[in-house]
């Protein structure tokens, strides 16, 4: 996050829908500034609440208090974090209706910022959601997503006919697509261990057990799943 200069201050615009009388905290995102309120960045996520706790130097206004001095936050998109607001402000109490695209987009920026019940809330939506086994596993992995969630998508890249292209290694890193690969070795292997070009021999529970073994993937407690919650804080009218 960088400091406000006076040529950004002179081109930016007021985002409407996020800039909120009664907000008590100002963030200024690829030239438009948002007016928010405080409370739900100090209450969800500890980076936040460890950067507005931190007293502003002797004669300095504490950051993020007008538009002058707005938390100003790089390598963002308006709409972007526009989205990610209205977690908070969704006038629909509890129902979160959004494209992969703002779940994507919501699930780095909490990733980003440590709001842990943003990101458990962006994950389980995703989870409703349609997308290419690749697209999950690159979103998931580049968040620290709970890795037994990929596990399907892990055993769909073994099972299928294709092997993984060279885009499709480079997406997903070296590492993961080196394991894909030892998989499907694996699955494909026939009962006297030699290697068929045929489909994978292994599926259901067993290719799952492997998979789970290959990763290296604990499996998780019943303590990792977590009730659905709503993220609404206190009744705001926006004026």
């Amino acid at each position: 996050m960088a400091h406000l200069h006076d040529s950004s201050f002179r081109s930016l615009t007021r985002y409407e829908e996020y800039y909120l009388a009664g907000g008590d905290l100002f963030f200024m995102v690829d030239h438009h500034m948002f007016r928010v309120h405080r409370y739900f960045f100090e209450r969800e996520s500890s980076y936040f609440k460890g950067k507005l706790a931190t007293p502003p130097s002797p004669g300095a206004t504490r950051q993020g208090t007008n538009e002058s001095n707005a938390i100003v936050i790089d390598d963002v998109k308006a709409h972007e974090f526009a989205r990610f607001l209205w977690v908070f402000y969704n006038p629909k109490y509890s129902l979160y209706h959004a494209s992969v695209a703002d779940w994507v987009a919501i699930l780095n920026l909490s990733h980003r910022w440590a709001f842990p019940e943003v990101k458990d809330l962006a994950v389980r939506e995703l989870e409703k959601q349609s997308m290419g086994d690749v697209d999950r596993v690159v979103v998931y992995q580049d968040n620290k997503v709970d890795l037994n969630l990929l596990i399907p998508c892990y055993a769909a890249l073994c099972e299928r006919d294709e092997p993984l292209t060279a885009q499709e290694g480079r997406r997903m890193g070296i590492e993961t697509s080196l394991t894909i690969a030892h998989l499907r070795e694996m699955a494909r292997r026939s009962p006297n261990d030699c290697r068929s070009p045929a489909p994978a021999n292994c599926h259901g529970k067993d290719l799952l057990s492997i998979v789970r073994e290959l990763f290296e993937i604990p499996a998780p407690l019943e303590d990792d799943v977590a009730p659905v919650t709503p993220l609404g804080g206190p009744v705001i009218t926006v004026l």
